[in-house]
């Protein structure tokens, strides 16, 4: 049975439900919600004796200071319900030492305080432990959560005001109050 974009309808409360398929991470199927940042891109321009560096793999310009993050989570709920965006910043996101799923949606509307996540262009991604992600402005996304029991990963955006201020309320329900529920079969 094909799920990946299809419309499951359960009429609890009138709530549609969407299930989506995770995909496996590459620069291609990221490109219009953000970049990664490959080393393997890049030359080597530093070496010793057991180590190699790669530098620079990518460059984030910031207008004020970066703040450094630490996010704890656990595998990936039944359903997300409510996804956030940085309009005036984009977000680096490090997964250190463990794989993550992801939820994105396309950075539109990025001047409207009304807008909200579509159900129909979200993506899920399995993020590999090392994968270094920089999310365009705008993008909406979930919190990165474990593929498998518990995780840990590190997020860097700058630390200002955004353009559209959500700080006090940042998880913005999907249009038409949808939900969404990711198949993880393989990566």
């Amino acid at each position: 049975i094909e799920i990946l974009n299809i419309y499951i309808q359960k009429r609890t409360g009138g709530i549609r439900l969407k299930l989506i398929k995770a995909e496996r991470l590459t620069s291609e199927k990221f490109a219009p919600f953000g970049r990664m940042a490959e080393s393997y891109k890049n030359k080597e321009t530093k070496s010793g004796e057991n180590w190699v560096c790669y530098s620079l793999v990518d460059f984030v310009v910031p207008q004020a200071p970066m703040g450094i993050g630490i996010v704890y989570s656990k595998e990936l709920p039944e359903k997300i319900t409510a996804m956030e965006r940085h309009v005036s910043r984009e977000e680096i996101l490090w997964a250190a030492t463990d794989d993550l799923v992801m939820l994105v949606d396309l950075p539109v509307s990025l001047g409207a305080e009304a807008a909200r996540p579509n159900p129909d262009t979200i993506k899920a991604f399995f993020i590999k432990a090392g994968q270094v992600l920089i999310l365009n402005r705008g993008t909406w996304h979930s919190p990165a959560f474990a593929a498998k029991g518990e995780a840990k990963y590190y997020f860097m955006v700058e630390w200002k005001k955004d353009l559209i201020d959500q700080e006090a309320a940042p998880w913005i329900p999907f249009e038409g109050e949808e939900e969404v529920a990711v198949v993880l079969e393989g990566e």
